[in-house]
């Protein structure tokens, strides 16, 4: 048995005060003017604190925008940085989505980047210049924990950057916070025992997704335009999901993520987590990623796959592999009907052909997932959980992650002999149907109750696979969404457990509906300009 080193729920207490403490009281909101609602995303703007001004910086545009009136000088990186401070504070009074805070040192950067400019008028801004930037609790970043919701690692702030941190940095970005993530980083509900859970703020009932939940309800409050999350199953696209939002999840390697505490056995190395962007809009996840790829990304990450930007032009007519299942799960109502909406507004125009595609094994290469992901067994998360003899939250306990078995050494070359024929049986479905990209429901359903998500067949297939995808917004769960018959669902009995979810539109309600897109390995930037596209036409932008 490790040393005990002092009881969680002490320690948690008083890393929540610790939190609690760098909020300005002149930041504070009344809790009776949101204690009773169920949707509080109109609360940051209807509170009082944000001035006009504020609100117009945090509401009006996405971080494309923002960081030209930033070059323009029509804000200060200090006007800026304020005004996300304050409504990242009052996002964590309604939905406990932040971890670490660093509000001071956001506002004297942003002053250091204004003195500069002034000192240097002429001097090219870098492409990130003054624009504040949040980050998922497990980058690290000099000063501040990187707990990830773990009692046994409070306390023991980061000696250096995280290389994305220190490239952001360089980039003229300004960092202001950390948001919250589930106990193992493996869950789809954002809790934990040191920092709690974090709520939706579209629907409190339902859960923020994870594991980047906290990235995804700041995001969804406007406390942050542009975030980093990380995705080793689904990470940056189920708290998409559920928070209506923009996540993109890179090919491995090509975002720096050393310096990014996994809980996952160190050597462990067959399916890689992914260091990718959240957003209010898909041209920002295009913003940070060519302005990480124009970068010498090599310069900061020993591991990175260095690749440039590639402006390519989308095709004239692009093929779309349409698929309405994974085989395992059937999508419930509201998703069939974003789905379906979608799909029809990509048939009615002359830039899109799509191609119905049925994925071939998926159940199988889930089950290998499965395995990558407990190839040691579970004894190095209980070790670390007994060091302050914290127990495993709920929906930890729901996916039965720690109950999976290790394996053989044997047994990880099977896997990867078996994942190398998928990643070709893959290559051989896109290339054989002519598709630029795929389309298709990121998840079998919505946001669903707290602690009841306990898949990520459509998510971590393409972990499994090392493709990139992103979820992109269509709709939000209508009173025509009515739930029908479990007898609907497809594949058996999980199916129909995980079907009788959906109860209608009443629990339901405000729960965003998304696609997700998923295009070749290696091709990020041909994904975003064919994502780019059916957005614009999904969506009725430009």
């Amino acid at each position: 048995m490790p040393p005990i080193l002092g009881d969680y729920q002490s320690i948690g207490a008083q890393k929540r005060a610790q939190r609690s403490n760098k909020i300005p009281k002149e930041w504070l909101v009344a809790p009776e003017t949101f204690r009773d609602a169920t949707n509080v995303l109109q609360v940051p703007v209807t509170c009082g604190v944000l001035s006009d001004v504020e609100c117009d910086i945090t509401s009006d545009h996405d971080a494309t925008a923002l960081v030209e009136k930033l070059k323009a000088g029509v804000w200060s990186a200090e006007q800026v940085s304020v005004a996300f401070c304050k409504r990242a504070a009052i996002a964590q009074q309604l939905v406990n989505c932040l971890t670490e805070i660093f509000f001071d040192e956001a506002i004297e950067r942003a002053r250091y980047l204004d003195r500069k400019r002034r000192a240097n008028p002429d001097q090219p801004l870098p492409p990130l210049w003054g624009l504040p930037i949040s980050l998922k609790d497990s980058f690290d970043v000099l000063g501040h924990d990187s707990s990830t919701g773990l009692a046994c690692y409070v306390g023991e702030p980061a000696q250096e950057h995280s290389s994305l941190a220190a490239m952001l940095l360089d980039l003229g970005a300004v960092l202001y916070c950390k948001t919250n993530l589930p106990q193992s980083i493996m869950t789809a509900d954002s809790d934990n025992n040191v920092f709690g859970r974090t709520l939706n703020p579209q629907n409190t009932a339902l859960t923020a997704g994870g594991s980047t939940g906290g990235e995804g309800a700041l995001i969804a409050l406007r406390g942050s335009i542009l975030g980093v999350g990380t995705d080793i199953g689904g990470s940056i696209r189920v708290p998409s999901v559920c928070n209506g939002i923009y996540g993109f999840r890179p090919s491995v390697g090509l975002i720096p993520h050393s310096g990014v505490r996994d809980l996952t056995v160190p050597g462990t190395d067959g399916v890689r987590s992914s260091a990718g962007p959240m957003a209010t809009s898909i041209r920002d996840c295009a913003l940070f990623l060519k302005s990480i790829e124009d970068a010498d990304t090599w310069r900061y990450d020993s591991t990175v796959i260095s690749l440039p930007w590639r402006n390519l032009a989308v095709k004239e007519k692009l093929r779309i592999g349409l698929v309405d299942d994974d085989g395992i799960y059937t999508p419930s109502p509201p998703v069939r009907r974003g789905l379906r909406k979608a799909a029809d507004l990509l048939r009615d125009s002359t830039q899109v052909e799509l191609v119905p595609i049925t994925l071939p094994n998926v159940k199988d290469h889930y089950h290998d997932l499965l395995g990558y992901w407990s190839v040691s067994g579970s004894d190095h998360y209980f070790e670390q959980f007994a060091r302050t003899g914290e127990p495993e939250v709920p929906s930890l306990k729901a996916i039965q992650l720690l109950s999976f078995k290790g394996t053989t050494l044997k047994g990880f070359f099977d896997l990867n002999v078996r994942r190398a024929a998928a990643a070709k049986q893959y290559l051989k479905l896109f290339l054989d149907n002519e598709i630029d990209a795929i389309l298709m429901p990121p998840a079998p359903h919505t946001a669903v109750p707290l602690d009841t998500w306990i898949t990520a067949s459509y998510t971590g297939l393409f972990n499994f696979l090392d493709y990139p995808a992103i979820v992109v917004p269509v709709d939000s769960v209508r009173d025509e969404d009515a739930a029908d018959d479990v007898a609907n669902a497809k594949y058996g009995p999980d199916d129909a457990k995980v079907y009788s979810l959906y109860t209608g539109p009443k629990l339901y309600k405000c729960a965003p509906v998304c696609v997700q897109v998923v295009g070749y390995r290696h091709a990020d930037e041909a994904l975003l300009n064919t994502a780019t596209l059916l957005d614009s036409i999904i969506n009725h932008e430009g």
